[in-house]
């Protein structure tokens, strides 16, 4: 589903991202956007499903949200794989998958994101 075995992520460039966001989704075939599409979709609902009932997660998708004048945690999902959030999103991630609820306040990856988020 989601790649967790990258444990860092830095680009420079749009086309940088883009492979970022390509092996974080496991892309098979780089030149079938109807597949990414599915694919993304596929893996921003899993994480949703694993996420939606963390309160640490709920604060962080509608501080998001709220950036495109939307309340749904789900637009926020989609808007923290953004190239600006992405990298402290993704330590979040990273954060849950191995501590799960035990994630907290004052975790250094939520501490980061939630910094970015309301500067």
């Amino acid at each position: 589903m989601y790649n967790f075995d990258i444990t860092s992520i830095s680009y420079n460039s749009d086309d940088e991202y883009r492979d970022t966001i390509r092996a974080l989704f496991n892309f098979v075939n780089i030149d079938a956007d109807e597949a990414d599409d599915a694919q993304i979709a596929k893996v921003l609902d899993w994480i949703y499903s694993k996420t939606k009932n963390h309160a640490l997660f709920q604060t962080v998708y509608v501080k998001a949200a709220s950036f495109m004048i939307s309340e749904n945690p789900e637009t926020g999902l989609t808007i923290l794989f953004a190239y600006d959030y992405l990298p402290l999103f993704h330590q979040m991630l990273l954060a849950f998958y191995s501590l799960g609820d035990q994630l907290d306040e004052k975790h250094v990856s939520y501490v980061n994101l939630y910094k970015k988020l309301f500067s």
